[in-house]
Formats: structure tokens, C-alpha cells, sequence
């Protein structure tokens, strides 16, 4: 299906969007930006992030912008850090390679994910972006995570790209780099309501510019938490050390569970000044057990409303269980549902935060 079917999208319309909805951060706009761009409806956000403690744009959304506004010559209005309102209108997207500097430790990942659709969708050849700055945010996906659970998923829809970290970046340095190579294709549907027998878990422990203790103390009080557990066998769970280059410290631990049939499971906790390497431990093995307390859910709560977005776009029925129906997921759902002419619907249970079915019709 292409995004300029009438299936896909209602007539072409100036869209109104409030950035304070829902969650209120900052997917208000990257959703946006992803769908303005294929669908060529401009849209107008105001109120943006107004509910977090600095409200408006920050680098790293505007950067997002700027990014989008070069791929399509769009007109905009409002660029700039601190901003509230923002006016985007997009032209003909005009796919390149792209050499992107955040300036900050600002999210590589958030800002590949708000146009790695359009280029795959709109490219008719493999594309080279390079982005510098965070690599390892402890409110963006890390690395780990794009590379272990986003790009499978993608794989999955029929999207295929290659992701590489030559250098990584910590708050408050920044510095990483981020390498994606994105061959062109169009989404397709997927239906995912079970989860498999759990097959093993995988550990990588890194640290930067810190001493090899601290991920040895990681590995060390994850292992002995997973184990504790019946379902955690030593025997099917590794871990591997990593030392990544960086221009400043930092430190953190991914865990991620393959289960039969599914796409990895990805969970990471993320090191800060102070913290210790236990505690980076707890963070990551409590996501990896609420995730595995859940029976039959098939996409953990970061995942899940990262993926809506392609699955809006492809032809077809897709429905998926989720472990916990998070705020973002209602707050995509609810953006997508400005650009897009399809049903997306949430059964879930009656508190917040409790297991789902999302069906895309």
C-alpha cells in the first residue's frame, strides 16, 4: 500500500494538534512529522511539551524538524529551542544521505525514528544516515534496544535496515554516533497475540571511561536476581562485556529475552553519577520480570507504540498484545488518528497500565 492511497489518509487538510495531550512530550511531534511528511498534510502543534519541566522544543526535537523540513523543503514556522507552537508544511520529500549533528546529548534514536518511514517509503535506494549525540538516554531508546527489538520488528514488517554504534554517547558529553543504512520498502501487516517459551536470555554490560569493575557488578547482581527465579536458568542466560568508546563515562546494562517465535525483548538500564551498578542492574531485571509476568503479552510497553506507526501505514489487519498499555500508546494512537484513516482500537484491562490487545483495522 502507498501512504497516498485514499485508504490510508483522509483528504489533505491543515491538521491542529495539542502538544499538553495525553503524555505531552515530545512523540506528539515526531509522530507528526513522520506522517506529515507521507501523507503532505501540514499540521500546527501548540502547546508544546507544556506539561514537562522545560516546555517547548528542545535540540533535539528541533533538530527532528529541521531534519524533516530538509527532506520535504518544507515551510515552517516556529523552529527554534523553547518553542511552543510550531507550523509545519511539507513538499515533495527529496530522499538523500544525511550527516546529522544533535549538538547535545539529545537522542540519536528519537530522531532516526521520525524519518527512517519516510526515507524507507520514498526511496527507490539504500540510504546512509549518520547522527551524532546520545546514544544511551535513560527517556529515548537506547541503542541496544534499536538494534536488538526495533530493527527485528522492522525486519518483520518487511523493512530492512542495518544499524552501527562506532562511538557512544552519555549525558551530559554526548558525542556517539549512530549509523543507519535504509534500503527502501513499504510496510506490511503483522499479527503477533501469543508469546513463545521463553528460549534464553541475553546480557551485554558496557561501560565507558569507567573502571571494568562496574560492569562486572552489573553482570554480577543480574545474574543473581535472574537466577532466583525458576523460569531464569543459568544455563540460558549470557553475558558479554563490552567497553565502548566515548568522549565522556558511562555505563549500561541491556537484557534481552528471545522467546519462541517473537522478536527479542529488550530492557536496559541506564548508569547516571551516583547510581550504583546495582542499582543500573534492578532498573533493567525488573522491566525483564513485570514483561515476563505477563502471559501471552507479544511487545513490551516501549515497543509497543513505537511500532504503531508502520503498522498504520501497511495494508491489512494487524493486532498484537502488550504488556501494559502505557500513556505514549494511547497518545500515538490518538496523533495517528489525525492523519490517518484507520480504526485503531485498545481492549485492555481496568487499571492503568494493565495488559492489551491493540487491533489496527
Amino acid at each position: 500500500m502507498s501512504p497516498s492511497s485514499p485508504f490510508s489518509q483522509p483528504p489533505k487538510r491543515s491538521i491542529s494538534l495539542d502538544g499538553s495531550r495525553g503524555e505531552g512530550g515530545g512523540q506528539i511531534l515526531r509522530t507528526a512529522l513522520t506522517l506529515s511528511l507521507l501523507t503532505g498534510q501540514p499540521f500546527r502543534l501548540s502547546r508544546i511539551r507544556a506539561n514537562r519541566p522545560k516546555p517547548g522544543l528542545r535540540p533535539q526535537h528541533l533538530k527532528a524538524v529541521e531534519v524533516a523540513a530538509a527532506l520535504s523543503n518544507a515551510k515552517v514556522v516556529g523552529a527554534e529551542v523553547d518553542s511552543r507552537q510550531l507550523t509545519f508544511e511539507p513538499g515533495e520529500i527529496n530522499v538523500e544521505d544525511l550527516d546529522i549533528d544533535i549538538g547535545t546529548a539529545g537522542s540519536t534514536g528519537l530522531v532516526l525514528q521520525t524519518i527512517h518511514l519516510p526515507i524507507a517509503m520514498r526511496t527507490d535506494r539504500r540510504v546512509r544516515v549518520q547522527l551524532r549525540g546520545g546514544t544511551f538516554n535513560p527517556k529515548a531508546p537506547a541503542y541496544t534496544f534499536l538494534d536488538e527489538t526495533w530493527r527485528p520488528f522492522l525486519h518483520s514488517f518487511g523493512l530492512e535496515l542495518s544499524l552501527a554504534m562506532p562511538q557512544a554517547g552519555f549525558y551530559p558529553r554526548g558525542g556517539g554516533t549512530l549509523v543507519a543504512e535504509i534500503e527502501p520498502g513499504q510496510p506490511r501487516s503483522h499479527t503477533r497475540t501469543t508469546r513463545g517459551t521463553l528460549i534464553r536470555v541475553r546480557g551485554v554490560a558496557g561501560v565507558a571511561n569507567l573502571p571494568e569493575h562496574v560492569a562486572n557488578r552489573m553482570i554480577a547482581r543480574a545474574t543473581s536476581l535472574l537466577t532466583e527465579r525458576t523460569q531464569f536458568d543459568a544455563s540460558s542466560t549470557s553475558f558479554e562485556k563490552i567497553r565502548w568508546p566515548s568522549l565522556g563515562p558511562g555505563a549500561a546494562i541491556t537484557l534481552i529475552a528471545e522467546y519462541e517465535g517473537n522478536v527479542p525483548s529488550t530492557f536496559v538500564g541506564f548508569g547516571e553519577r551516583g547510581k550504583p551498578a546495582e542499582d543500573v542492574a534492578d532498573e533493567a531485571v525488573d522491566q525483564l520480570l513485570a514483561f515476563d509476568a505477563i502471559r501471552d503479552a507479544a511487545v513490551e510497553p516501549h515497543a509497543a507504540d513505537q511500532i504503531l506507526v508502520p503498522l498504520a501505514l501497511a495494508e491489512g489487519k494487524s493486532s498484537y498484545t502488550v504488556s501494559a498499555v502505557s500513556e505514549h500508546l494511547r497518545t500515538n494512537i490518538a496523533t495517528i488518528g489525525a492523519f490517518l484513516d484507520r480504526s485503531i482500537t485498545v481492549e485492555e484491562g481496568d487499571g492503568p497500565g494493565e495488559p492489551g490487545i491493540v487491533t489496527i483495522d
